[in-house]
């Protein structure tokens, strides 16, 4: 079977298991005609809209703005939350500097072309930076320093979620990413498979809701089970993408197909103790980047950070993590409402 028939197969093997069909498929199109008309708003005919407010002027309203708030504001960059207007402020002007600072940017304060290319791109729903927690909900974005497993535990186990009915060759893709990243514990932790209901870390495919879920491939969240007292990690990929398996790499040079592996490796990464990086090499970058589509081998930094947890030979992260606290995130989980 040709590689492009067995991924489109896959797909409608996947999207079939929930109610909708493929032509109900929200178009990607209206977050990204709203952050494509913000920046039309910053070229040069317009420049001046992004440009700093002058001394006691008043703050200028950019239609859209309100949209680029929320994005900035879930994933780590504007410490305001919503609801948000479409009045450019100081505050915005600085965080739209400190993402462009922390992907490498030119920090102008504007979202010009290259700013807005990076912010279109697939990209891990948990956020960059600045994680706020309390303790009013039973979820949580993974973090490094606040372990989820018991201190001394070396064997998680995952599984896969039945409703999905993963073929082998999916499942395959999954077992290979787990072995990578234990190779790179060296030896001190094992992963090995059972059923959903028992694993420690549960995959699954699950069709996102929120208002940037046009623009995300996945993500990880840690859940508390007050009745049993366990906690559980689990990996949430996207339905509606395309995804491709290794054997299909070919595929990848076609707009919106992403490979699996890729984001498999990540999102392990996620619950193994690691956050984001800036460094484009890195297998924990949020973003799928066009240029580096299948990126599934630790990088350097990758394998010391990895090390860095688990240094000590146990799974105590280093001796970071004295104390089991599981703490939830306050912020971002409005677009990020999996079907729960």
């Amino acid at each position: 079977m040709k590689s492009y028939l067995s991924a489109f197969l896959l797909f409608l093997l996947l999207l079939k298991l929930v109610d909708k069909s493929i032509s109900s498929r929200v178009p990607p199109s209206s977050t990204k005609v709203i952050f494509k008309k913000i920046g039309e708003n910053s070229l040069d005919n317009a420049k001046q809209k992004f440009s700093p407010q002058q001394p006691n002027s008043p703050p200028k309203q950019i239609e859209g703005l309100s949209f680029l708030k929320d994005y900035l504001s879930n994933f780590g960059y504007l410490q305001s939350s919503e609801p948000f207007n479409d009045y450019l402020d100081e505050e915005t002007i600085t965080a739209i500097k400190t993402y462009q600072q922390y992907f490498n940017l030119q920090p102008t304060g504007n979202i010009n072309n290259e700013t807005l290319h990076q912010i279109l791109l697939p990209r891990c729903a948990v956020p960059d930076m600045n994680f706020y927690y309390n303790f009013t909900d039973l979820k949580s974005w993974p973090k490094a320093g606040n372990q989820w497993f018991p201190m001394g535990k070396s064997l998680l186990t995952y599984g896969f979620q039945p409703m999905n009915e993963m073929t082998a060759e999916m499942k395959k893709v999954f077992t290979d990413a787990f072995t990578r990243w234990v190779r790179a514990t060296a030896g001190v932790l094992k992963l090995t498979e059972t059923t959903y209901d028992n694993a420690d870390i549960k995959v699954g495919f699950y069709r996102f809701d929120g208002r940037f879920k046009n623009l995300l491939f996945g993500g990880s969240v840690i859940r508390y089970q007050p009745d049993s007292n366990v906690t559980t990690g689990e990996i949430r990929l996207d339905l509606t993408d395309l995804w491709a398996l290794p054997r299909e790499e070919d595929m990848l040079s076609q707009d919106g197909v992403l490979d699996l592996e890729s984001a498999a490796m990540h999102q392990i990464g996620h619950l193994l103790g690691l956050d984001h990086s800036n460094k484009e090499d890195s297998v924990m970058y949020p973003y799928m980047l066009p240029s580096q589509k299948r990126k599934v081998e630790l990088s350097v930094s990758d394998k010391d950070n990895i090390l860095q947890q688990y240094a000590n030979g146990n799974s105590g992260h280093g001796g970071r993590w004295g104390v089991l606290l599981f703490t939830i995130l306050s912020l971002g989980f409005a677009f990020f409402v999996l079907g729960y």
